[in-house]
C-alpha cells in the first residue's frame, strides 16, 4: 500500500518527548494544523534541554522544565504519559507498559537513544550530573592533579566533551591551580574534524591555550582505574577519566531496527517497510545523533504528513546542516563551512538560534519565547562558545566501524 492510498491523517501520534518530538509537533502545529490532531506519548511529563548539562556544573547557564501537557495544550494536542512498548503496523496502534493502545493514522517515532557507559572504570558524563562537582573541588583541594577526558569508539557526537574539558581548564586555571594535568583522549584525527579544517583548527588552538594535551587518533581503552591505554602509546595514567557514553537503539516491538537497535528510515522519514510510520532523531541509523540535525529531520517528516494531509505545501528535500555550539572558558567564535569550502570563515556574529543551543527552526524560537534557556552569549568575563555550521548534503547510513576520527566531511552525507 503506498502513501496515496492510506487514510488521510487525521489523527498523528508521536512518540519521545525530547528535540525532535517537540520539534515535529511544532512544526506540524504549523504546516497543518487545521487538518491534523496530534496526540504526544512520553515516560516523563516535562521537556528538558539535555544539551545544556554540560553547563550546570559550571554556573554557565541552565534550563527549566517545562511541562508537556502545557505545550500540547498550547498547541491543540493532547499528551499522554506513558511508554510505548510495541506498534501493530496493521492494526496502526501503538501499546503502552500500562496496557492502553493508541491509534493512529500516522506515527512519528521519536523515543531518541538509550546512554551506555563504554568503560566500567570511568566516569561516565550524564550518569552522575553532580560527579563533576566533586572533581572541581579535588582538584581545587589538591587530592587531584591529573584529569582525561575520553571520546570512546562509537561515539556519535564527541562535543560535548570538548566543553567539559575546555570548562574544566577555565575553572582550574582561574583558582590558579597551575599543577593540574588535563587530557583529552579521542579517536578523531584532529579535534572536532567532524566539522571541517578551519573550525578543527580553532578548536585545536583553544585546547593549546587552556594547556589540555590532546591525544588524536586513539582507541582508548581503559582497563583499570585511572590507566588509559592508547594503543601504540605509552599508557596514559591519571587520578579520574571521563567518558561519553555509547549510544543504543530503543528496539521498540513491530519496528525493524539494525544490530544497533536503531530504525532504519529514508530521507522523508518513512521507516523501512512500513505504512505511514516515520522516526526521526536518535533512534534512527542516521550516522551523527544531535539536536539540531533531529529537527531539521523533523521538519521534512512534518511537512510530509502535512502535504499527505491536504496541506498545500510544498515539501522540502533533507538539505541537513550540522550545527554546534561549543561552550568554552574563552570567547566566542562562530564558524561556517560551505560545501566545497575546506578552509571554512570564522565570525563572532552568532546565528539566531545561539541562545537555546538548538537548531530547530521552531524549537529555538519556542524555546526563547518561553525563556527556558538561559545561556547568556557572553559571559562576565569570557564569552561562552564557539558555533560551528557545517551544511551537508548528505548525512550517512550508521556504519559498524563508529570511528569517529575517520570521518571526513564527505562522509556526512544523507543517504
Amino acid at each position: 500500500m503506498t502513501q496515496s492510498t492510506l487514510p488521510v491523517p487525521q489523527n498523528v501520534v508521536i512518540v519521545g518527548g525530547g528535540i525532535a518530538a517537540l520539534e515535529a509537533v511544532l512544526a506540524l502545529h504549523h504546516l497543518g494544523a487545521a487538518r491534523v490532531r496530534v496526540t504526544l506519548i512520553a515516560p516523563e511529563p516535562d521537556f528538558v534541554l539535555r544539551p545544556m548539562a554540560v553547563a550546570t556544573p559550571f554556573s554557565r547557564g541552565h534550563t527549566a522544565r517545562l511541562p508537556l501537557a502545557q505545550v500540547m495544550d498550547e498547541h491543540g494536542g493532547r499528551f499522554i504519559r506513558g511508554a510505548a512498548t510495541r506498534v501493530d503496523a496493521e492494526a496502526r496502534t501503538v501499546t503502552l507498559t500500562t496496557g492502553e493502545e493508541v491509534a493512529y493514522d500516522a506515527l512519528v517515532l521519536a523515543p531518541g537513544a538509550s546512554a551506555i557507559p563504554a568503560f566500567a572504570h570511568a566516569l561516565t558524563f550524564g550518569a552522575h550530573p553532580t560527579a563533576l562537582n566533586g572533581i572541581l573541588a579535588d582538584l581545587e583541594e589538591g587530592w587531584s592533579r591529573s584529569l582525561a577526558f575520553v571520546v570512546p569508539r562509537g561515539c556519535t557526537w564527541p562535543l560535548p566533551i570538548y566543553e567539559l574539558a575546555l570548562m574544566t581548564a577555565e575553572a582550574v586555571w582561574s583558582m590558579n591551580i597551575d599543577r593540574a594535568q588535563l587530557h583529552l583522549v579521542t579517536p578523531e584525527l584532529e579535534p572536532l574534524d567532524l566539522f571541517g579544517t578551519a573550525a578543527s583548527a580553532a578548536v585545536a588552538e583553544m585546547l593549546d591555550a587552556a594547556h589540555i594535551t590532546v591525544h588524536p587518533g586513539v582507541d582508548a581503552r581503559i582497563p583499570h582505574n585511572g590507566r588509559i591505554d592508547t594503543g601504540d602509546g605509552p599508557e596514559l595514567v591519571v587520578d579520574c577519566a571521563i567518558a561519553l557514553p555509547v549510544l543504543e537503539g530503543p528496539r521498540l516491538g513491530g519496528i525493524p531496527c539494525d544490530a544497533h537497535g536503531f530504525i532504519p528510515v529514508d530521507d522523508a522519514g518513512l521507516v523501512d517497510g512500513l505504512d505511514g510510520v516515520y522516526a526521526v532523531g536518535d533512534a534512527t541509523d542516521r550516522l551523527i545523533k544531535q539536536g539540531g540535525l533531529a529537527c531539521q529531520q523533523a521538519d521534512v517528516t512534518a511537512a510530509h504528513i502535512a502535504a499527505w494531509a491536504g496541506a498545500d505545501i510544498e515539501v522540502p528535500s533533507l538539505q541537513q546542516v550540522l550545527h554546534g555550539r561549543l561552550l568554552t572558558g574563552t570567547r566566542d567564535r562562530f564558524l561556517r563551512r560551505d560545501a566545497g569550502d575546506a578552509e571554512g570563515v570564522a565570525t563572532e556574529e552568532p546565528p539566531l538560534w545561539a541562545p537555546a543551543k538548538v537548531s530547530g527552526e521552531y524549537l529555538a524560537p519556542y524555546l526563547a519565547a518561553k525563556n527556558v534557556v538561559h545561556l547568556p552569549l557572553r559571559a562576565r568575563h569570557p564569552a561562552p562558545g564557539i558555533d560551528v555550521a557545517v551544511p551537508l548534503t548528505r548525512v550517512q547510513k550508521r556504519v559498524h566501524a563508529d570511528i569517529l576520527g575517520l570521518i571526513t566531511l564527505g562522509a556526512l552525507f544523507v543517504r
